[in-house]
Order: C-alpha cells, then sequence, then structure tokens
C-alpha cells in the first residue's frame, strides 16, 4: 500500500519530468499561504490536481494547482469575488479564476501574492494554520487523457 505521497509522486511521474518538476515546485510554492490545510488530490481525466481546502471537504477548498501535460494552473476557487485590478486572473465562470504559473518568479509578483492572500482571507470556511498538513487522495480516474 502506497502512502499519500507516493501515489501523488506516481501522479505527477505520469507526466514529463520538465513538467512535474515544475508541477511540483509550485505545489511547494503555494503551502506557505495555506498552513494546516488538506491537500485534496484528484488525478482526473483532463488534470492532476491538488486542492487546499480547510476540510476533506472538495467545497470548502479555496485554491487548487492543476497540472496539464504542458503547463500549470493555480485557481483561485472564488476568484470571481476578488478585486484583480491587474487582471492576473482568467476566466468567465461565474466562481473559479486561474494564472497559468509559467515561472516560479511569478510568485513573486505582489500582485499575485494579494490575490492569493485575499483568496485565503474570504474562504468562506478558514484554514486552520496550527491544524497539521493532510494529503488525500480523493480520486484517481480509470480513463486519462496522455499527460505527455
Amino acid at each position: 500500500m502506497h502512502t499519500a505521497q507516493q501515489q501523488l509522486d506516481n501522479f505527477l511521474d505520469k507526466f514529463a519530468p520538465e513538467i512535474a518538476a515544475h508541477a511540483r515546485a509550485v505545489i511547494e510554492r503555494v503551502r506557505p499561504y495555506v498552513p494546516g490545510a488538506a491537500e485534496l488530490v484528484y488525478d482526473d481525466d483532463h488534470a492532476l490536481v491538488v486542492s487546499f481546502s480547510a476540510t476533506p471537504r472538495a467545497a470548502d477548498a479555496v485554491l487548487s494547482v492543476a497540472v496539464y501535460p504542458n503547463w500549470v494552473t493555480l485557481f483561485l476557487l472564488h476568484g470571481a469575488e476578488i478585486a484583480d485590478p491587474f487582471n492576473l486572473l482568467h476566466g468567465t465562470g461565474s466562481a473559479v479564476r486561474g494564472v497559468r504559473i509559467l515561472d516560479l518568479a511569478q510568485f513573486d509578483d505582489e500582485h499575485l501574492q494579494m490575490l492569493i492572500e485575499a483568496a485565503v482571507a474570504t474562504a468562506a470556511k478558514p484554514i486552520d494554520e496550527r491544524a497539521e498538513r493532510t494529503l488525500i487522495i480523493k480520486g484517481v480516474s480509470e480513463k486519462q487523457r496522455p499527460r505527455r
């Protein structure tokens, strides 16, 4: 039986090495914004998604990192409710907005930092920063698009 971390590593290893390494680095850059989060992993048909949530429920997630064959996107799950004066976020849905992370240096941009912090601060269910980070494999699709 594999641990949740081993399973996540196996899911990431399906991607090209450069995308897998980039995804791991993006996840590591997001974690300090959500200490104590439950990390919910979905190896879905279109993408590998790691959501950061106050509870093991997806409905309580505030941020997600989605890994696609050619890029990684950071989603703010209630991003439509957050002011984005610099137009960093993309999407037209009623709730979710995202930014494609092409370079880790994007996390050094104070405007992106403010958006992430606003997303975490306005979460309907706040994440308990004192809680221990947990990694939970929530779903694995039998049919998946190619990862490379």
